[in-house]
């Protein structure tokens, strides 16, 4: 079976980690991808996965519309593909156009995100299509606001690949760390991720306690106005950005918890990466976040509510009882409900369903 799996970017993203994963577990699959590139292409191609650039799929102008359009079409029929794979709600629209033409391949979607616009595309994209949501909560928003039959969609949680071997970073601050506390968020620096708050959250309690740092993992488009957050409240000796970085799990290890104040999200990696080294996280409680984490693991405050946020990093940098209760609640639930083996095997059963 030969699958081309379509994803805005193969960039930083969890939707993007996860295409990377499919196409690299593959064994009776051949897989292709196409995006207009990014941090995972490289990767791919050292697995020996084909990789064609293609423009923005979310780009509105007719002219690149038409373009995307007749170079996804050739690349279905050059590399005679069974099976596209949409990864987002523009991919799936192309996907049923393109099948429109030839109807000689499958088409998958898989949903990363909760959505409460575009109802009506989505509705047409998907039509006789197979769709796959990441959570329930991305089900219960696809059935439910989508108006997706529920027989039609089929749950495969998302998962990571821990290494076998995590070492220590190199970074000088880790190595210095002695007895500060260094508190880590993870992703794009973006609205979604909420970067803001956490910084706004850890600000009093740095100003108070100079032994708590915040780290920043991850790059994107709100960078520069974060950065300015950091320097309008004068704590730019303790907030340290690390940009986009590949030895995420290290990294993770080497903290003593994790935030993810999201205002939206799908179904989020970074919890499953925590969870994945025996460490605890922070989260908004948000459709996604809240079907991870659900107080035992780990804790959850209001979405945008910085002094509660405030408040749940204090105890967890000051409690080190319940931090550590919470990280041990936090491994069992990898191995139990986030095996990396069953997210793998549940994709490779669908294709074989085809």
């Amino acid at each position: 079976m030969r699958v081309l799996h379509i994803s805005r970017t193969m960039g930083q993203g969890g939707a993007e980690k996860v295409v990377y994963q499919i196409c690299k577990e593959a064994h009776e699959e051949a897989m292709f991808v196409a995006s207009t590139g990014g941090a995972h292409v490289e990767e791919l191609e050292k697995n020996g996965i084909k990789h064609f650039v293609i423009p923005d799929i979310d780009s509105k102008s007719p002219i690149v519309i038409l373009r995307t359009f007749l170079i996804l079409k050739k690349v279905i029929k050059s590399e005679n593909i069974d099976v596209v794979h949409s990864h987002h709600r523009m991919a799936a629209f192309y996907s049923r156009v393109l099948n429109i033409f030839n109807r000689s391949f499958k088409r998958v979607y898989t949903a990363h995100n909760v959505f409460n616009n575009k109802r009506g595309l989505l509705r047409y994209a998907l039509k006789g299509s197979k769709v796959v949501a990441v959570g329930n909560g991305v089900k219960s928003n696809l059935t439910g606001f989508y108006g997706i039959d529920e027989n039609r969609v089929d749950v495969i949680y998302n998962s990571v690949e821990r290494p076998e071997r995590i070492d220590t970073p190199n970074d000088q601050f880790i190595r210095d760390k002695k007895d500060k506390i260094f508190v880590a968020t993870v992703g794009r620096i973006s609205e979604q991720k909420g970067m803001d708050v956490f910084v706004s959250a850890l600000s009093s309690i740095i100003k108070r306690d100079r032994n708590v740092y915040g780290v920043i993992i991850g790059d994107g488009e709100d960078r520069e106005k974060l950065e300015q957050q950091v320097a309008n409240l004068e704590i730019q000796d303790n907030i340290i950005f690390l940009g986009f970085r590949k030895d995420i799990f290290a990294l993770i290890k080497a903290m003593d918890f994790v935030v993810l104040s999201s205002r939206w999200e799908g179904f989020p990696l970074t919890p499953i990466e925590t969870f994945s080294v025996g460490k605890t996280i922070i989260v908004s409680d948000i459709e996604g976040n809240n079907e991870i984490v659900d107080g035992t693991n780990g804790l959850l405050f209001e979405k945008d509510n910085v002094e509660e946020l405030k408040v749940r990093i204090e105890e967890l940098c000051y409690d080190v009882e319940k931090r550590e209760n919470l990280e041990k609640e936090a491994l069992k639930s990898f191995s139990q409900k986030y095996s990396y083996e069953v997210f793998i095997e549940n994709y490779q059963k669908l294709y074989k369903n085809l």
